[in-house]
This record gives C-alpha cells, structure tokens and sequence, in this order.
C-alpha cells in the first residue's frame, strides 16, 4: 500500500509551491503563505527526499517532486553560497566603501553594568573593522551619550527613538564618517520600529542609507520550545506562536510597503540594510530587496545564520544595494555581544571616485 506515501508526497509539494508564493503574496491580504516561506529549507529537503525515495521504486509521481523542487534552484542563492570565504583583512582599495549593520539587542539587557561591560567591547570591534558608515538597531536611548563617546571616530550620527514594549524608548542609529545632508524617518504606525534614512555626501556625491528595523515577532525560541515538551502547555503555545508569527507577518508586509515605496522615490543612488525580522523567502525580502543586489548573494559565502538562534540558515540581516554600486566584499563576523551578528560589506560605487 503506496497510498499513505503518495499522500505524503501531494501534501510536501504544495507545501513547497506554497513557501514559493510566500514571496509574491503581501501577508497584509493573506498571511497563511508567509508560514511556509519559513519552511522552505526544510521542505526542499523533504522533497528531495521523496525524489530519492520514488526513483529507487521507480514510480512516475518522482516527476511531481522534480517539476517542484526546480524551481528552488532560483531561491537557493539567498541562502548559500559556495565560493570562498572572504578576505576580511585585505584593506580597502580606492573608491571601496564599508559597511557594517548590527542589531546590537541593548548591548545585552537593558541594564547600566551590561551596557558598560558590552559598548565598549562593540565599540572596540566596529573601530577594529572600520566600516565608514555603521547602522545600529535596538539601541537603548539612554545609551546615546554612551555611543556618542564611545564611537566618537564617527563624527556624524542619526538617531530616531520609538516606544516599544511599554514605555522604553529605543532608538535606531547611523554613524557616519562622511558627512550628514540630511537625515528623517519613515514611522510606522501602532508600532515601535522604524527605518530612517540619512543622506551622505561622499565624494562630492549624494548617497541615501536606508537603516531598517522591521516588526519583531518577539518570540523566546527556547522558551517556547520547553513549553512544546509538556503536553499540558502545548496547544496554548502554538496558539501564541502562530498568532504572534502572524501578526509580526502583517505588520511587516505594511511597512516594507511603505519602506520599498520611499526607496523608489529617492532621489540618490541607495544602499538599504538593517534588521527585516523575515528569512529569504518572504514578501518582506523581495520587496525590500526589489531591483537591489543583496550583497551575500553577489560575495557573501557559506551558509550564514544572522540570529544567534542555532537554526541554519536563519538570515534575517541584510545589506542591499542598487545598481549604482558593485559588490566586493560580504562576510559575517562571528562576535557574539547581541542575540544578532552583525553583517558587513564592502562596495564600490560604479565611475564614481570617493
């Protein structure tokens, strides 16, 4: 009796097919896509599985994995990478520009000892990598003057506060060492995120960086996978989780619409990065990224994780930019002072001299 195996199979495909459409359907009309898109890794895998599976028995439903699974080939970039690692030590050519986005989660616990102990370790790490231009999310607002000394090699600074989680005001943060023409922010409404972007002269030029930080589904993946062990607490948990999940999902679609509609405007070439809170296969990459290169794909490698959560592949940070720009460098440092990594990378504006 294949019948059992041959269900399993129908229901793995459009599993896939359905994490495909996770990219092209806005979760704001219909959020149920936009769980599957966090699936897809592991239902590319299962398919593969039932390819193998069906050819050893020689039945003809493997052409129904393979039409399915195909199409992966085109996504499978965002995720991996098989050249090698980049050079994180060669210094910066002529007209090569870094930079370095990091949620840097309150430098571990909203408390003045952590934030002492923790700053200047970041502060040392940045200034060891010397990007020109760093963005800073989930930075706490009393920490400002601490920043401002802490990374005082950076004589211009963008800071934007939003209440989150009660009263606290939390801020998202751009440091440059080129110079500030003018900096605002996209708010977003019945939330604590925010993208502001910053113009920057350099060169001569005009260059606007997007420092994004998108709805947080504010989940304690430990947490929640102990509570899923006792069978008591279960059904409550995977309520909560999928109704968190599924706001976070509608939220976001709402601002990257707002964000992806700001950038289509702007008047200077752009360089868009920050925390999305969404994998490679969401509406909220496509449309954020929209004509943009990410510039893991163009010479990132390996298969980064970008939250500290041990789950692979688990990239939710990103730097993107247009066409106006060519990517060098693109790397992950392993530090661990934030629940996040920080991501870096290092581009070269296109006939254009800094």
């Amino acid at each position: 009796m294949l019948w059992p195996l041959q269900l399993a199979s129908i229901v793995l495909a459009v599993g896939l097919l359905c994490a495909y459409m996770a990219r092209w359907i806005s979760p704001s009309a219909t959020w149920f896509f936009a769980f599957f898109g966090l699936l897809f890794l592991p239902l590319l895998v299962l398919n593969i599985g039932m390819i193998i599976c069906w050819l050893m028995a020689k039945r003809k439903i493997v052409w129904l994995h393979l039409l399915v699974a195909l199409p992966a080939l085109f996504f499978l970039p965002a995720y991996v990478q098989l050249r090698s690692a980049a050079d994180t030590v060669t210094p910066l050519q002529e007209g090569e520009l870094k930079i370095l986005s990091y949620n840097v989660h309150l430098f571990r616990l909203n408390t003045k000892t952590k934030t002492k102990e923790t700053l200047p370790a970041v502060a040392t790490f940045i200034r060891e990598e010397a990007p020109a231009i760093v963005c800073l999310q989930e930075v706490a607002l009393y920490d400002t003057n601490h920043i401002k000394q802490a990374f005082s090699d950076y004589p211009y600074v963008h800071f934007q506060s939003r209440k989150m989680f009660g009263n606290a005001l939390f801020s998202t943060v751009t440091l440059s060492r080129y110079p500030i023409e003018h900096k605002d922010a996209i708010i977003f409404s019945h939330s604590g995120n925010v993208c502001i972007f910053t113009d920057i002269t350099i060169g001569g030029q005009t260059v606007r960086v997007y420092n994004n930080h998108l709805e947080s589904t504010r989940l304690d993946l430990a947490l929640s996978f102990a509570r899923l062990q006792q069978e008591e607490k279960r059904n409550e948990e995977i309520k909560q989780v999928s109704t968190r999940l599924r706001d976070a999902f509608i939220k976001r679609a709402k601002q990257v619409d707002m964000v992806a509609e700001h950038i289509a405007m702007s008047p200077y070439p752009t360089l868009v990065c920050g925390d999305f809170n969404d994998l490679p296969m969401s509406y909220t990459y496509r449309r954020m990224k929209g004509d943009h290169h990410d510039t893991f794909i163009d010479a990132g490698s390996g298969i980064p994780s970008t939250f500290r959560s041990g789950i692979p592949a688990f990239r939710i940070d990103y730097i993107f930019c247009d066409a106006t720009f060519e990517t060098i460098r693109s790397y992950i440092p392993g530090v661990t002072y934030s629940d996040h990594y920080p991501v870096v990378a290092v581009v070269r504006r296109l006939n254009i001299e800094y």
